[in-house]
């Protein structure tokens, strides 16, 4: 899946706007729109059974302890380490916020 196709998603299954033009705001709960947004994309990645590859676009993964195996199709798979797979996604987040 194309990582902007993955981002809209997000965005359709937010109940707060995501915009980068605000920024990460506080929600209602005091708690941080990242926070959030980070909880949204972890919960459609394992609905999906998907983590971000190299290539920033989102494939089929398993999770083979202590690394993902991600397959992307008619290419090598790509293992990645847990730690490697937050970062990843921590990255997401920011280009999704500001």
């Amino acid at each position: 899946m194309k990582r902007d196709d993955f981002k809209k998603i997000i965005k359709l299954r937010s109940f707060w706007k995501i915009d980068r033009r605000k920024g990460n705001y506080k929600l209602p709960d005091g708690s941080w729109l990242s926070e959030y947004v980070a909880k949204l994309i972890e919960q459609q990645m394992d609905l999906d059974g998907i983590r971000i590859a190299a290539d920033g676009n989102l494939e089929l993964a398993v999770y083979k302890h202590p690394n993902w195996v991600i397959m992307p199709p008619f290419e090598e798979n790509e293992i990645c380490s847990f730690e490697e797979q937050c970062r990843r996604a921590d990255k997401l987040v920011r280009e999704m916020i500001g």
